[in-house]
């Protein structure tokens, strides 16, 4: 589940939106498919219904009496035999509303009496109906043979209300079967062509724009690298000239105060500013010490992430009395641009949990899942309260994981600290 999400997330807008697109286009096929047969079927059913009404509206009277009027019975039973019967059609009946068969073109039918079929009621009421019969009813006896058959009730004599009598045309039921299955492959074949054509020309669409970004976000990674190199030259260049040219000539004026002064009386006047001037010097000497541990720190990320952050830790716990926990649970190594964002983004947390938190318990975790490494720091202080604005420095260490694909979050913990988590991609030969 979890690689699916990841995946899901990882295909991008455009991706997503193929993902969906491909879906609804598959619902639509199916709808259209079974849509489109169904009609077909009515359809045709509708043709021969219309079919096989005119061939019944043809045909003579049939006589109320037939053996009172047995030359308008043969009459009728010619033209049955002649316009109605052969191809499809295999069996005609004529139903009184009592349910008997008065006329059937299979002689042992005639004179029996069943129940009066459903769709035959509907008839006499004046109107057509059609039906596909499984055969099951006793009127069917004869023809169960047939498999399936499709039944026509038309009503004789249509000017009788009701009406007298109701052919039943009965017709196999194969060549509307046959029909509909060349429809359907046929329908289901263009309908595949097209939704096949509109995936390809999605898929296409998206193997391009992935493309396209894998090339801007390889010529991205060139220029964040090239960036942290420069980055990283300028801030040893920066640690050498504060250590070299600001640290030495203030070990000296420090020296060179101290030295003075002893040569005076301590309550002289001038021996008392120079205490003053000693002190101030001695408070720049422990602020510039501060920040280039803090300078070699980041340095140091380059070489072991987890030695940095004991470091960063050690510090940390020495200049406030936090009680720091640091764990790095990885079983590869991070890029320098990926460890020195880790350990500038837990700066930045231990920074604002020292202003912010009141905290004193603070832990420090890396881990990695399947696809990403993720830093979480947290706190047990009084958590975010009511302040929104993340700060110049979250903001600032948010902007720059988002350039590495990553992100930043800040919310409160069950237990009401704060935690910030942190992550970054792992790279393609790190994915699990």
């Amino acid at each position: 589940m979890g690689k699916l999400r990841a995946g899901w997330v990882q295909i991008g807008g455009l991706g997503r939106l193929t993902v969906v697109g491909v879906g609804l286009a598959l619902i639509v096929t199916l709808v259209l498919g079974f849509s489109i047969t169904r009609a077909a079927r009515l359809h045709l059913l509708d043709a021969r219904a219309a079919s096989v009404s005119a061939a019944v509206e043809n045909l003579p009277p049939y006589p109320a009496d037939s053996e009172e009027s047995p030359s308008e019975y043969v009459s009728f039973d010619v033209a049955v035999r002649t316009s109605v019967l052969g191809g499809e059609t295999i069996r005609v009946k004529v139903w009184t509303p009592e349910g008997i068969i008065v006329y059937s073109d299979a002689d042992e039918l005639i004179g029996q009496q069943f129940d009066l079929p459903i769709h035959a009621e509907l008839a006499f009421q004046g109107g057509s109906e059609t039906h596909i019969s499984d055969l099951s009813d006793p009127a069917h006896a004869f023809d169960r043979g047939q498999g399936e058959l499709i039944e026509f009730y038309i009503a004789l004599n249509k000017d009788a209300e009701p009406a007298v009598f109701v052919v039943e045309v009965e017709q196999d039921v194969s060549g509307l079967s046959n029909a509909l299955t060349l429809i359907a492959r046929n329908v289901w074949i263009s309908i595949g062509i097209g939704i096949a054509s509109i995936i390809a020309a999605m898929t296409l669409g998206v193997v391009a724009r992935d493309r396209e970004l894998n090339r801007r976000r390889t010529q991205a990674e060139k220029l964040l690298q090239s960036s942290f190199v420069a980055q990283e030259e300028e801030r040893r260049r920066v640690v050498s000239a504060l250590h070299d040219d600001i640290g030495q000539p203030l070990y000296r004026l420090l020296y060179g105060l101290e030295g003075s002064r002893a040569k005076l009386e301590p309550t002289d006047k001038v021996a008392v500013e120079l205490g003053h001037l000693t002190t101030v010097v001695r408070d720049m000497d422990t602020t510039l010490r501060h920040e280039l541990k803090l300078l070699h720190f980041e340095m140091a990320a380059d070489v072991g992430l987890a030695t940095a952050l004991e470091d960063l830790a050690a510090l940390t716990r020495n200049e406030t009395g936090l009680d720091i926990d640091v764990t790095v649970d990885l079983d590869f190594d991070l890029s320098s641009a990926n460890r020195t964002e880790l350990y500038r983004a837990t700066r930045e947390a231990l920074t604002n949990v020292r202003k912010h938190a009141r905290a004193s318990k603070v832990s420090v975790h890396i881990h990695a899942d399947s696809y990403q490494v993720v830093l979480d720091v947290t706190d047990d202080g009084i958590g975010i309260g009511e302040a929104k604005d993340p700060g110049l420095g979250l903001a600032t260490t948010r902007q720059r994981f988002i350039a590495l694909d990553g992100n930043v979050e800040l919310h409160e913990t069950p237990q009401g600290g704060t935690r910030l988590r942190a992550w970054l991609p792992r790279a393609e030969d790190q994915v699990t």
